[in-house]
């Protein structure tokens, strides 16, 4: 009987044996048939995305320490790509994308297994707790978009105009000399203009004139505008309404004989000037002024004084000086 117990259990012994050997293979081969992570590609075979996909099974080829038991999907999600990946031990995560450098980054980020840590040795009873999970890894989030800088709107600056102008007027038409002056505000592509100009004339175009005759006018007015830049010159266009002050002068003969009258006009102004980035720049201008209430009714200048212009041209050329420089 005793021979008889002894067989039993070493067949025991020797069954148990095959069975944890068999167990142990099992356990080895399965471990060992993850040979890299399996890809699915749900895109429709003639998406242009295609050669993303491509190019994603061949990167999976090229990947060292990942989790080989992985499985990538790639599918579409309207314009953008989702990857899909799930871990060999069931756990699961995705990324939206759309270049292949965002591609790359996400499958790196999702598959690389974290450093392995050596195991505290279970004979040292005062051996540390295990340590904390890695930080996750920057190309796990989708890169930031840099914001562009933001710009601050350029600050107001001061122009000073002064030059030599030639004006036109009538009717009947004269041609006189003077001079023109503005000072502006300029506030990015708008501006706030003060300008003045002063001219004589000694005599009329059209008609002969009293002995000693001069017509003076000296005009002020406030007007506002808009800069249109080009390389290296600015534009500007002006509306001025002004106030206009004229005398007009001569000897008839007999006596001396004068005339004062003001009035209020429009004038319309064109400047071009340059170059933008100095601070001393060149301009010329042409403006046209008008009398709105005397355009059909000129004002007589009494006794034998031709009427007063209802209107006058003019054209300045000059020198003005900005304290901004910059283009």
């Amino acid at each position: 009987m005793r021979r008889g117990f002894e067989r039993s259990a070493q067949l025991a012994s020797a069954v148990t044996g095959a069975t944890l050997l068999l167990a142990s293979s099992a356990l080895g081969q399965a471990a060992g048939s993850c040979a890299a992570p399996t890809l699915s590609v749900l895109l429709p075979a003639d998406d242009p995305r295609q050669a993303l996909a491509r190019r994603l099974r061949e990167h999976l080829q090229t990947l060292a320490d990942v989790d080989r038991c992985a499985h990538v999907t790639l599918r579409p999600r309207g314009a953008e790509l989702e990857l899909v990946v799930e871990s060999g031990d069931g756990r699961s995560a995705s990324r939206t994308l759309q270049t292949e450098a965002e591609l790359l980054r996400a499958s790196d980020a999702l598959l690389t297994l974290p450093p392995a840590t050596n195991a505290p040795s279970a004979a040292s009873p005062s051996a540390a707790p295990p340590s904390a999970a890695p930080p996750p890894s920057p190309l796990e989030f989708p890169p930031k978009e840099e914001r562009p800088a933001r710009v601050a709107p350029p600050s107001a600056h001061f122009e000073f105009g002064l030059g030599a102008q030639a004006r036109l007027g009538g009717s009947p038409l004269f041609l006189g000399g003077g001079f023109a002056g503005f000072a502006d505000v300029v506030q990015g592509a708008w501006l706030i203009q003060v300008s003045t100009h002063a001219s004589i004339t000694t005599g009329r175009l059209s008609e002969p004139t009293l002995s000693d005759y001069y017509l003076a006018a000296t005009a002020i007015g406030v007007g506002v505008g808009r800069r249109f830049e080009f390389e290296s010159t600015s534009l500007d266009a002006l509306l001025s309404p002004e106030v206009v002050l004229e005398t007009q002068d001569a000897d008839d003969g007999d006596r001396d004989v004068n005339a004062t009258a003001s009035d209020v006009r429009l004038d319309l102004s064109a400047r071009w000037s340059g170059p933008r980035h100095s601070a001393w720049r060149g301009f010329g201008s042409l403006d046209l002024e008008v009398s709105p209430t005397h355009l059909r009714h000129q004002r007589s200048g009494g006794d034998s004084l031709p009427p007063f212009p209802s209107w006058t041209c003019g054209l300045s050329v000059g020198v003005a000086w900005s304290t901004s420089s910059g283009p």
